[in-house]
């Protein structure tokens, strides 16, 4: 097994998240810009038109069975049975 070289942060592994460990936790950041961009997409995209959510849903449709398809062209399991 390799030793880790000096620069390497350590390995922060499940036992220093239980409740009671002396390990720190790690903060976590949040990327407020990209939480803004999502919300700014999420009210452009939305909608109430039933034509244009039919719309959308065919377009799903047509995704995940193409990702289907080559996932079981490849003998990968399938994302969405």
């Amino acid at each position: 097994m390799r030793q880790p070289l000096q620069s390497e942060p350590p390995q922060i592994g499940p036992a220093s998240r239980l409740p009671g460990s002396c390990a720190q936790s790690v903060p976590r950041s949040v990327d407020t810009a990209t939480l803004d961009l999502l919300s700014v997409w999420q009210r452009e995209d939305a909608t109430s038109d039933p034509a244009k959510l039919k719309a959308a849903e065919a377009e799903l449709a047509v995704f995940m069975k193409a990702v289907n398809e080559a996932r079981s062209a490849s003998g990968e399991p399938l994302v969405y049975p």
